[in-house]
């Protein structure tokens, strides 16, 4: 028996020095790109992204043929003109490839700048349709805000049984416009009623919508940030109404908001996972890593780990980091081993489960999956 574990200990350390080589150093390194909002309106999305790329590069820093991956973080400073100069500054220092949690509106401001970019650019949380026909060397990880419309619509006519829905929105928010008005369409040509399509972008907006009649309203599909979305929800807290939010928006909620998050139990969100879901080894290892920065959970960090798990795996199968090859890769691959379950790519876009949660106890309790 002792010459049988002796003989497994010494297969062990033979594996051992064997992935040792490996994943040995050649001393070149590979530059990434990071473009993240770090400071001002935007910073709660980059610093969340931040973290789970960072968690997501510890261990696996160095490629199969030992280069290792070095980043480049730029800060956008949350604006347009922050984001062209960090993307300027990226395309000179001749990155391999760029990692973006740029939101929908800065990413569009780039439009004049990318029309020659050849450069592959993930983005994570840039979330409106046109982003990927900017340029064909741009692929989106999250949902786009068609997948994300035709989820809402279908749940709330389909599942929820709800025939009236309100809808509340910043006209001059690329994203939060783009999504409502794609949401609004649909549900009408599934025979759905809108009752109101506000915009909270107007100073008496809140006023406004105290004054709409409640009477057939049962939900609302919220396309607000944390601090409106409060609002409401204290507004409706003694009626039968419930908000139905778009992707991140409790993960903006946790940073922002800690002691009023118990208005947002019993509203409904569209995410990319839920805390009750079955979780692999890397989610749990991912969530602990995340509630030393005092998050549990988070949407934006969950999308940055699996748009460096796409990364990763596209420089190990691109020789010598061919542009071509990583453009063909990010815009259509065989799975991916994400963070929350498999996911592959698809005409530039990510096919991924997307969850209906329900908010409990400040938690996501999953509700439906489609795929």
């Amino acid at each position: 028996m002792k010459v049988i574990i002796v003989l497994c200990l010494l297969a062990l350390s033979f594996l051992g020095c064997m992935e040792e080589q490996k994943i040995q150093k050649s001393g070149k390194v590979v530059k990434i790109g990071v473009l993240a909002p770090l400071t001002r309106a935007n910073k709660r999305y980059g610093y969340q992204s931040l973290l789970g790329l960072k968690f997501a590069n510890r261990n696996k820093t160095v490629l199969a043929n030992g280069d290792e991956i070095v980043l480049e973080v730029i800060d956008t400073n949350s604006t347009s003109d922050g984001t062209k100069k960090g993307l300027k500054e990226l395309l000179d220092k001749n990155v391999t490839a760029i990692l973006s949690f740029v939101g929908s509106g800065n990413m569009l401001s780039l439009k004049e700048m990318l029309t020659n970019v050849k450069t592959p650019i993930l983005v994570t949380l840039a979330t409106n349709d046109e982003i990927t026909k900017l340029n064909s060397s741009i692929s989106q990880i999250c949902m786009s805000n068609q997948r994300e419309a035709l989820v809402a619509a279908h749940y709330i006519k389909d599942e929820k049984f709800m025939n009236e829905v309100g809808i509340v929105y910043y006209k001059n928010n690329p994203y939060s416009r783009s999504l409502a008005t794609q949401f609004r369409d649909y549900y009408k040509q599934i025979h759905g009623r809108n009752l109101f399509f506000l915009d909270f972008s107007q100073k008496d907006s809140f006023t406004t919508f105290k004054k709409k009649n409640f009477k057939d309203l049962k939900i609302i599909f919220s396309v607000l940030d944390t601090k409106k979305n409060l609002k409401i929800l204290e507004f409706l807290k003694n009626k039968d109404i419930k908000l139905l939010l778009s992707d991140g928006a409790f993960s903006s909620a946790k940073e922002t908001q800690a002691q009023d998050l118990h208005y947002f139990n019993g509203s409904y969100i569209i995410e990319h996972y839920a805390s009750n879901m079955r979780a692999s080894k890397e989610y749990k290892k991912l969530q602990k890593f995340l509630a030393k920065e005092n998050l549990k959970d988070s949407s934006y960090a969950f999308l940055a780990y699996d748009g460096y798990a796409l990364l990763y795996d596209t420089l190990n199968s691109c020789v010598d980091y061919d542009q071509e090859c990583m453009n063909a890769l990010f815009q259509n691959s065989d799975i991916v081993e994400g963070i929350a379950g498999n996911f592959s790519m698809e005409n530039a876009q990510a096919k991924r489960k997307i969850y209906i949660d329900k908010i409990e106890n400040l938690e996501l309790k999953r509700e439906i999956v489609t795929y």
